[in-house]
Formats: structure tokens, sequence, C-alpha cells
């Protein structure tokens, strides 16, 4: 079952009897908080969302802490400094890609109250699962492009989702824990299977919410997790900077190709600097 596998994985990567979990309303998360919890280490929970716009995932990490006595944490992320935000998001972290933007939004407000040496996230579960609609579309069948699919996901070791991340545990001096990512026991568990095996007729992650039934069911309903940042609608609040003619000076219409323009700016200038 995969819930003995994370238990091994988690127990022999975490080496402290404390662990922080970056904690959503998700299965994925969840799951390796649960396992964390079965092997007796005391868990604190740290999740957030937006100033003025409580969320589901930030309302059932406070749930699950509660009912299973984790510490809890719960990060308000101002939106006033947006501007002043997204600079700081390209100049500090180099973030390049939209989604690299809106979650470091997030971390950056996070990661300077977590106390404990380890961090845990539930990250690599949807790339298993083939979740994505791009997947779902058009890599699901047969079982050998779904695998490749897979394959070419784990077998990038700075995939773009983790390089922020990894910045800011550095900046922190923490450990990032990522039970479902890079562990053999992991990939012998999910290769065999197809996306069929894992999704059709399914309940959403089915083999995950049947191996933590029993904690899962003192919180339920939980549901499909969205992306981070849709969940949180940090998406929402980063398309204001269209409207911005000092962020947005190419009038661009998607945030998206704001991103690309000021990390190209980002990497001209430090280009020139390194020149002179």
């Amino acid at each position: 079952m995969i819930d003995k596998i994370l238990e091994t994985v988690v127990n022999r990567e975490v080496q402290d009897k404390e662990v922080a979990v970056l904690l959503s309303g998700g299965v994925d998360s969840l799951s390796v908080a649960c396992a964390a919890h079965r092997l007796g280490k005391k868990v604190s929970a740290y999740t957030f969302h937006l100033e003025g716009d409580p969320t589901y995932d930030a309302n059932k990490a406070e749930e699950a802490a509660k009912v299973f006595g984790w510490d809890f944490d719960l990060t308000i992320v101002p939106t006033d400094k947006l501007v002043e935000d997204f600079k700081t998001l390209v100049s500090k972290y180099d973030c390049r890609l939209k989604t690299q933007f809106e979650n470091t939004f997030a971390y950056m407000y996070m990661f300077p109250k977590i106390k404990e040496k380890y961090i845990m996230m539930g990250m690599g579960v949807d790339h298993w699962y083939g979740s994505s609609k791009k997947c779902a579309m058009h890599f699901k069948e047969p079982k050998e492009l779904f695998d490749q699919y897979r394959k070419e996901y784990f077998d990038d070791p700075a995939p773009a989702n983790l390089m922020t991340l990894r910045t800011l545990t550095e900046e922190y001096d923490k450990s990032l824990v990522l039970p479902y990512l890079w562990h053999k026991e992991i990939e012998d568990f999910f290769w065999p299977m197809s996306w069929n095996d894992l999704n059709k007729g399914k309940k959403n992650k089915f083999l995950i919410r049947e191996a933590f039934k029993e904690e899962f069911s003192k919180i339920e309903p939980i549901k499909v997790h969205l992306n981070m940042q849709l969940g949180a609608n940090i998406d929402d609040l980063f398309e204001k900077l269209i409207d911005n003619k000092e962020i947005n000076f190419k009038n661009r219409v998607r945030v998206m190709d704001i991103c690309r323009d000021w990390y190209t700016l980002n990497q001209s200038n430090a280009s020139l600097e390194h020149l002179f």
C-alpha cells in the first residue's frame, strides 16, 4: 500500500522528530502529513490565504490540524504590495514562468515563519497520476506514451516548479522533503500502472484515499484539489498587473507574457552587470 511506502520514505528522509508540512486541503499534502503523524513525528501545518480571501485549502488545513493535534500556522498574504512583490520575484527569486511567480509569491511570505528544519510537500502526485488536462487529452494512451510523459518530468533533476522552492530552502537553511518525488519505492509503486488503472472509473486519487481511509474519514469531504495558485485565487490577483503600465510595459494581454518580459529584462540586466 502507498501509505506504508510513504512512511518508509518519510522515516528515512526526515531526520528530526519535528517536521513542517506545507498543507493544503488536498489528498497529496494531507497524505504526507498523515504518514509523518503515524510515525509519531510532531507535525506543524503551514498554510495561507490571500488577505480578505479565506479558501477551502486554508480552512481544510486548519480542520485537519485540529482533528489530528498538529500545530497550525496561517499566513495571510498581503495583496497591497503586488507590484513591489512582483519585482522581488524577478530580482531575488529569478522567476520566469507564470506559475513560478504565482506560487513563489505565497511561499516567500510563508517560509520566514517556518521553525522546523525539514519541510515536506505533497508535490509530484499529479505527475504520477497524469492529472493534468494536457495529459488526459494527449498522453493517457497507450501506456508507452503515458510512461514517456511521466519519464520526462521525473528525469528532470530541476523541474521549473522546484527551482524557486530550492532557492527558498537555501535562503532559510531548510531541508525540502518531497516524498512523492525521486524515491525508488514510489516509482516501483506507480510505474507499472496505466493512466486507466490510476484514474478511470475511480474517485480522485483513489489508491491514496483508500490507504489513508481511517484518517481521511475524520475530515471528509476532501475535494479534488486545484493547483495551489488557482485554489488561492492568486491567478486572479496577478491579472491586475495587466492594467499596470509600469509592469506591463509592452501592453501585453496575458500575464504569462508579462512574466516572460520581466525575466528577459532581468537576464539582460544581469549580463550587463557582469560585463561591468
